[in-house]
């Protein structure tokens, strides 16, 4: 009913507007229609905030990962402040594992309706027109997650976020969480040196930049499904593949893998998104309940990722893979050729990275 109210106000605004206009026979008006104008749209605006204002809403959230991952933990958590603060009214239904649909099917949920949320890796938005967000699959752009996580939080890297909406998209980022780097491992040979991966095959995802980057060192990049990515280590079909430790722990990689390799060469936020079609059926109101409930759990998330990624450094040393440390600067100056193929395009985003205090 309440959306039935709104919409007919939408109408009545519209209707409204049109006789504002007058017609060309008419003198010219003054300043002051245009003021009555204005009002009566701020007016009907109001009303259809308020038609919206009691609206109840279960909103289907996507995820990825599985219920226990930090990443959806925290989700979980923002639900909760979500909840508590609508009174009720709002609540998240989330669906792990890639329940709806696997990621390419996640944004055209989202951008359809048919898909109210989901958390997304920038790097697979990118690739739906937010070109800028290209910048975040740079190899070695941040120093460490605290680096990155004073950049997102900065004016600079809110635009950036904003970005997503704004190129199109048909989706809305109301914020980010940013766990630890991505790094690469292997099954048999310890690599400790870009020399060390030449002619190796690796799994990486899909991209330019991130075929580009493995290149850069000596490898070769392979495409491999994530679901198949565990037999094709265990064959030798790839020598090696790269993960957080997070990824690499609950996909039970250490069983195959001997090396898992410090070299930090990504990392990027994980996006909370909401469909376009969905953010513009509610009020300003509960649009900024939703931003304020994801802020609200960023520090949950940061201080569980944190403590989680201590939890999972110490299962991959007790299962016998080695966990390998690197001099990141010998990583950075062997991927110059992909800030010389790249780095122009997001010149502007790339400084502003660098001038982020932390």
């Amino acid at each position: 009913m309440k959306k039935a109210i709104a919409a007919f106000l939408v109408c009545t605004m519209a209707v409204s507007l049109t006789a504002c206009g007058g017609s060309g026979d008419r003198k010219a008006t003054t300043a002051a229609p245009a003021k009555e104008e204005t009002t009566a749209v701020e007016e009907t605006k109001k009303k259809v905030d308020e038609a919206l204002a009691d609206e109840a809403y279960v909103l289907k959230f996507a995820l990825q990962n599985g219920e226990n991952h930090p990443l959806c933990q925290s989700v979980a958590k923002f639900g909760e402040i979500l909840e508590e603060k609508s009174g009720g009214r709002m609540k998240l239904e989330l669906y792990y594992s890639g329940a709806l649909g696997d990621k390419a099917t996640t944004v055209q949920g989202l951008q359809t309706g048919t898909i109210d949320g989901a958390m997304l890796m920038s790097g697979v938005i990118a690739d739906y027109g937010c070109d800028q967000l290209k910048v975040f699959t740079l190899p070695y752009l941040f120093d460490s997650v605290a680096h990155a996580r004073a950049f997102e939080n900065s004016e600079e890297g809110q635009k950036l976020l904003d970005s997503v909406q704004s190129s199109g998209s048909k989706m809305v980022c109301v914020g980010a969480y940013q766990e630890s780097a991505r790094n690469y491992f292997f099954t048999k040979k310890r690599v400790e040196k870009p020399d060390d991966m030449k002619n190796m095959m690796v799994r990486c995802q899909e991209g330019s930049i991130y075929y580009d980057a493995v290149e850069a060192i000596g490898a070769y990049a392979e495409s491999v499904a994530f679901s198949e990515l565990y037999s094709a280590l265990q064959s030798g079909v790839v020598d090696g593949a790269e993960q957080p430790l997070s990824g690499f722990v609950n996909n039970a990689f250490q069983e195959v893998a001997k090396y898992y390799v410090l070299d930090q060469h990504e990392i990027s936020p994980n996006l909370i998104l909401f469909s376009e079609a969905t953010w513009n059926q509610l009020s300003d109101d509960d649009k900024n309940l939703i931003r304020e409930s994801v802020r609200e759990s960023v520090p949950f998330f940061e201080e569980l990722s944190d403590s989680k990624d201590a939890e999972y450094l110490k299962t991959i040393e007790e299962s016998g893979t080695e966990v390998v440390q690197v001099n990141v600067a010998e990583w950075q100056e062997a991927c110059s050729s992909v800030y010389d193929k790249y780095g122009a395009e997001y010149a502007d985003i790339i400084e502003a990275i660098k001038n982020t205090k932390y």
